[in-house]
């Protein structure tokens, strides 16, 4: 499987995802970026090829994913697997997080991780379903770390410098710092996604914390803002989502921020990675488009799935009607992974 195919939902994972969502009723009636859970794994089909004029030409598919030898750890750092709630101190004050420990985590070798951001007014707790990484966590032996927003700010990550909040960019590397001491972490692996506000948390990693995350998922927020290194990245966004306007505008909760659009902020990360002018479109389904760039920095990538039709929700999830349409011919998390995989940080 290649960084750039699409990955479907197969109905036995989305049953699974029904019944832990059932059991967490309760998150229904979150903010912003509600969450429930999501699906598996298909190859997507790849049916015509769209461009805009002067679009660049198709290019040969990207290396299969890098698999990097497991390092020993020493000492040895075993932890129990399955979830757990768990907490660390940052600046005087608690903050919790959900850790999600494979059944193949034995401690001795170091393993990626990947930080899962949740939306605003949601929580670590419904973003671990929602997102749902832990087929994937299972299948390939990473660890998931959902940090909580800040409770004062109605689960909200703070990354404007608002007023009696702390620096979520800062809580998030001291967290990394706890994690690596607490389990066998390798360094050239660590990722960052998020739905919404975790997808601004995300972005705002990219641009402050790329010397120590690999690669970057964007789900329903995507925001540039640079950086000293290139970026690997892949992002999802609908054009119907009824809460951040896939072209641009105000958002319709949350404060009401203003944010650009979507393929614009995609553009300048391609920008940013010294990508080539001119994207591919390939569609992969009657509701899934992939555009990509080549051409990129030191082995960088920018993917963007455009959901025609799409809502403000996780591609592959269970449907949130008031958020707008979940495709399910796509598995956000699967495909997520997939980039992720085949990119390990790189030396400067």
């Amino acid at each position: 499987m290649t960084e750039n195919q699409g990955i479907m939902t197969t109905p036995s994972r989305l049953l699974a995802l029904t019944l832990a969502l059932i059991a967490m009723v309760a998150f229904v009636s979150t903010g912003c970026s509600s969450s429930s859970p999501h699906p598996a794994a298909l190859p997507g089909t790849t049916a015509a090829t769209t461009s805009p004029a002067g679009s660049a030409p198709a290019t040969s598919a990207p290396a299969p994913p890098t698999t990097t030898p497991p390092v020993a750890c020493a000492p040895p750092r075993p932890h129990p697997s399955g979830q757990s709630s768990e907490s660390f101190t940052f600046q005087g004050i608690s903050r919790t997080f959900q850790l999600y420990v494979p059944p193949t985590y034995a401690g001795t070798k170091k393993v990626p991780v990947v930080f899962d951001f949740h939306g605003f007014g949601s929580n670590a707790t419904q973003q671990m379903v929602y997102g749902n990484f832990k087929p994937e966590a299972d299948s390939n032996g990473f660890l998931i770390v959902a940090p909580d927003g800040q409770v004062p700010a109605n689960r909200h990550f703070n990354l404007s410098g608002e007023r009696g909040l702390q620096n979520d960019v800062e809580m998030v590397g001291a967290l990394l710092d706890h994690v690596e001491g607490l389990l066998c972490v390798d360094a050239r692996r660590v990722y960052a996604t998020g739905m919404s506000d975790g997808g601004a948390m995300t972005s705002f990693l990219a641009c402050k914390m790329s010397d120590r995350f690999a690669a970057f998922g964007a789900v329903a927020v995507i925001i540039s803002c640079g950086g000293s290194r290139p970026v690997s990245i892949v992002a999802f966004s609908g054009t119907a989502d009824p809460i951040v306007p896939f072209n641009g505008g105000n958002v319709s909760c949350c404060g009401g921020a203003h944010l650009n659009a979507a393929p614009e902020e995609m553009a300048r990360w391609a920008a940013h990675d010294h990508c080539d002018t001119n994207f591919r479109d390939v569609r992969l389904s009657s509701e899934v488009r992939r555009r990509t760039w080549s051409g990129c920095d030191r082995g960088s990538a920018v993917v963007f799935y455009i959901i025609d039709g799409g809502g403000h929700t996780w591609p592959g999830s269970i449907p949130i009607a008031r958020l707008g349409k979940t495709t399910d011919q796509i598995d956000a998390s699967a495909t997520i992974w997939q980039f992720f995989r085949s990119h390990p940080l790189t030396q400067t």
